[in-house]
């Protein structure tokens, strides 16, 4: 498959998107990588390949557990057909620890953390919770439920819909990884809707570019050693490196 004879659509942070036909497109993953809104940018080799190939593997567990997404196959190592689907323009975070954002808005006063949640990096969050962040603006933003609903991104039902589905994703990621001894301290997902207006896992799922990974063993001696996208915001090493880690502690236990 040759990528330049496919109409081109548009690039997000990591992925190239084209159209691959009327009822699908075409992921190109790419070894770029941004953090902090886009202002800090740079490339790792091999980056695309790794993620693309975690992305399949989480789309077809998934899949197998009965959670309907837009993952079609991976013609080539950097390369995925989906599902094209009308975009939601709400993306979904699951929380099972404090980390990130959470405590950037909780330091500058605009929220207040979950009862028993202690304001520091790894503090565990019980039971989880699920936030809710614009997708389509220059920069995303935290919004409410009632916010979802007067724009009409989302009805009562479909809000409830995603909350479970999400917390389902969770609870089977989380599983996988227990034999890995992989932490899933919290993960980004998207949706979008088919012809028939059927809410759908789309985007992509599992790949440290959207989820905190955590080394177990160090997490319990109380040392947090990421495998995901905090190596580049941080400076603790090297991404490809980390990204090639986590991958081969999935792929070599989950044979």
């Amino acid at each position: 498959m040759q990528k330049k004879d496919l109409k081109y659509i548009s690039s997000g942070k990591a992925k190239d998107i084209y159209e691959n036909s009327r009822e699908t497109l075409l992921f190109e993953f790419t070894d770029r990588v941004t953090a902090f809104d886009g202002k800090k940018k740079s490339e790792y080799q091999e980056k695309g390949e790794i993620t693309c190939k975690i992305a399949e593997y989480w789309f077809k567990i998934l899949e197998s557990n009965g959670i309907p997404t837009h993952y079609i196959e991976c013609p080539t190592s950097t390369s995925m057909i989906v599902k094209r689907l009308d975009i939601i323009p709400v993306e979904v975070i699951w929380r099972n620890y404090a980390a990130g954002s959470l405590l950037r808005r909780y330091e500058a006063g605009d929220i207040i953390l979950p009862d028993g949640v202690k304001p520091k990096e790894g503090s565990p969050i019980p039971n989880g919770m699920i936030e809710f962040t614009t997708k389509f603006e220059v920069v995303d933003r935290p919004v409410d439920k009632d916010e979802i609903l007067a724009n009409n991104w989302l009805s009562e039902e479909e809000i409830k819909y995603i909350t479970d589905l999400t917390k389902r994703i969770n609870d089977i990621i989380s599983q996988e990884l227990v034999i890995s001894d992989i932490i899933l301290a919290d993960f980004k997902v998207e949706y979008g809707r088919t012809s028939d207006g059927k809410i759908i896992l789309a985007d992509e799922v599992g790949t440290p570019d959207g989820c905190r990974f955590w080394i177990k063993d160090d997490f319990e001696k109380g040392i947090i050693t990421s495998l995901d996208k905090d190596v580049f915001r941080k400076d603790t090493g090297d991404l490809s490196q980390s990204y090639r880690d986590l991958f081969n502690k999935i792929q070599n236990t989950n044979v």
